[in-house]
């Protein structure tokens, strides 16, 4: 029973989050948009430095949506062999993706995989960057969000880089009623846990950046305008 429960809370909060995605992925253009599509992330850019002397460079995009993070790095990287896999659990973002690609003329360089981060597996010792922006907490447990997290850790190669930026401790009101909504995040958790988490699995690394910020913004559902406020973790470090 209490499983069926959990699935069907599962199913609920990824079935609200294609239908926001989709809207947004159906009316917003790459980088010529007002959304989270306009830009590619700071922490990103930052990464591009660190493989200035790679000839050969192979990424993981988790959660990767329409491109907004690896296409930018399949630009940065366009004089080297750099291959991109992409993954994301929503075909209409795996077939913007691939679009976005041509466009931007990186298509050779970028891999679309559809397919739940879950169920994705990383091979060991298989990529110098794994990155994945606002994805992990929508992971289906967070018994599988550990799990993620120790693959990730045994697929960089040495001298590769994580880069992880994490909801924690979400909060959703309705801004007309202020009544408590259910965060539509598979995964919450408390931001002294996350980075307790991310401390003892990276433990051996060197930390290139890690910091928490509050975040509050205004998201649609269902019909209604919820207030969202979340502690953001940001994690960079190198094996």
């Amino acid at each position: 029973m209490w499983v069926q429960v959990l699935n069907d809370r599962i199913d609920r909060i990824r079935e609200n989050e294609k239908k926001s995605h989709t809207e947004i992925y159906q009316k917003e253009t790459l980088y010529s948009s007002n959304t989270w599509l306009g830009k590619t992330i700071k922490t990103v850019k930052e990464l591009v430095p660190y493989f200035e002397d790679y000839e050969i460079i192979r990424a993981l995009d988790l959660g990767a949506g329409v491109g907004r993070n690896s296409i930018f790095l399949a630009e940065q990287f366009r004089d080297k062999d750099c291959r991109i896999d992409c993954v994301d659990l929503l075909d209409i973002a795996i077939d913007k993706l691939k679009q976005n690609a041509a466009v931007h003329s990186v298509d050779n360089s970028i891999n679309g995989i559809t397919q739940s981060i879950e169920d994705y597996i990383i091979a060991p010792d298989s990529y110098d960057l794994i990155m994945a922006v606002s994805a992990l907490e929508h992971v289906d447990s967070e018994e599988s969000f550990v799990s993620k997290l120790k693959e990730i850790e045994e697929g960089i190669r040495d001298h590769g880089i994580v880069c992880l930026i994490i909801n924690s401790e979400i909060n959703e009101i309705n801004i007309e009623t202020s009544q408590e909504l259910e965060p539509q995040f598979e995964v919450n958790i408390s931001t002294e846990k996350m980075k307790n988490m991310l401390s003892d699995v990276f433990k051996n690394w060197t930390v290139i950046k890690e910091s928490v910020v509050n975040q509050k913004y205004e998201i649609p559902r269902d019909g209604i305008t919820s207030r969202l406020t979340t502690n953001v973790v940001t994690f960079v470090a190198q094996r």
